[in-house]
């Protein structure tokens, strides 16, 4: 899992000025809808840009946290054995809290696309 998200963050590593770009927007739009929109397109439309930043955050959180892999360590000492061995599971333990913010932030734009976008194409 790991080395699936390392990959996954050295493809995504340069566009990640476009990850921020993007989420500067939607929470432009989300700001936008929030305080000046009228409430008919207030309350259709801040569910998708709040998920829309939450996705955004998201694919920059993956960016940073996994630029670089861990380093191994040499198994001589017992600190730095623990020390790579804590830095690993904090890893792991963030690579699935990213999936379930991912699955989470799926399934809620499958909801938003249910409830939302298709009676505004019926």
């Amino acid at each position: 899992m790991l080395t699936f998200y390392y990959r996954l963050a050295s493809i995504l590593r340069p566009l990640q000025t476009l990850w921020f770009g993007l989420a500067i927007i939607c929470l432009g739009w989300l700001v936008y809808l929030l305080l000046r929109a009228p409430v008919e397109v207030s309350q259709r439309w801040q569910l998708t840009a709040l998920v829309s930043f939450a996705f955004l955050l998201n694919m920059m959180l993956l960016t940073l946290l996994f630029a670089t892999p861990i380093t191994a360590v040499a198994p001589t000492a017992f600190w730095p054995r623990l020390q790579y061995r804590l830095r690993y599971l904090l890893h792991y333990c963030l690579a699935w809290v990213v999936t379930v913010l991912f699955l989470l932030i799926l399934w809620l734009f499958l909801r938003i696309t249910l409830g939302i976008i298709v009676p505004l194409l019926l």
